[in-house]
């Protein structure tokens, strides 16, 4: 049974989440590049996630021509927007390998993209058992938590990868979000700033930040993020559009 959402996510929030569920619409078993938009997702998420694209398409390289025959049909169906087709073809390549972690995590992003989050959720809790060194995997999990409004639960997914990978920023970016939603700004900024310290280098979390400080009136600080985020990447177009409008 596919359960209502139930999501009544924050501003800061619904970026975050917006920003995710691009990553999880897929053409294949791998990210479709092409859906991001870079409005959205600045120089550094994109180096992340291509990074990882290029070791799954290895793996997915390494599989059978059987495993490959299947990962292309669910590809062609998502590309005429048949995500049903998709998803029955996502549980032939579990069939097939039962136990492979990105078949799970496809699977859960399936399940996600057709509302079914409690699904998608169990999908993405199999991967991580599976394969407990996966960044993304938890960004998927997490997402999913957060879209239904499992608030608490999506920061324990996130605080589990911070604690794996403690110089993610991206995971840190996430936490803030998440803590911005609870109404902890202070713990918020205190994400951010670890964040900031943290690798990849972010235009993008700096301009998370500077939203957080214009929501709370401190439209100085606000601006002096945008301005980073900017030295950062001067193309990122988000951060010049909030400096423009402070300006």
């Amino acid at each position: 049974m596919v359960m209502p959402c139930l999501l009544k996510e924050t501003g800061m929030l619904r970026f975050i989440i917006h920003i995710y569920m691009l990553m999880l619409v897929c053409n294949t078993l791998q990210a479709q590049q092409n859906s991001y938009s870079t409005n959205d997702l600045d120089n550094a998420y994109m180096k992340e996630m291509m990074a990882e694209n290029t070791q799954l398409t290895e793996r997915i390289n390494a599989q059978s021509a059987a495993f490959q025959d299947l990962n292309k049909e669910a590809g062609q169906a998502i590309r005429n927007k048949d995500y049903a087709k998709a998803l029955a073809v996502a549980l032939k390549l579990e069939e097939l390998q039962p136990k492979n972690p990105d078949v799970k995590n496809f699977k859960g992003k399936l399940q996600s993209k057709l509302g079914d989050n409690a699904a998608a959720i169990k999908s993405f809790s199999q991967a991580l058992v599976l394969n407990p060194d996966n960044k993304w995997f938890y960004i998927s999990k997490a997402t999913a938590e957060a879209e239904w409004n499992l608030i608490p639960e999506a920061l324990k997914t996130i605080d589990a990868l911070n604690k794996k990978y403690p110089q993610w920023s991206i995971g840190y970016n996430f936490k803030a979000a998440l803590l911005h939603n609870l109404g902890k700004d202070t713990d918020a900024l205190k994400a951010y700033v670890m964040a900031i310290k943290s690798q990849p280098e972010s235009a993008q979390i700096l301009t998370n930040r500077g939203d957080l400080y214009l929501h709370l009136g401190n439209k100085d600080k606000a601006l002096e993020d945008y301005k980073a985020a900017l030295v950062i990447q001067p193309d990122y177009k988000r951060a010049q559009l909030q400096a423009d409008s402070i300006n």
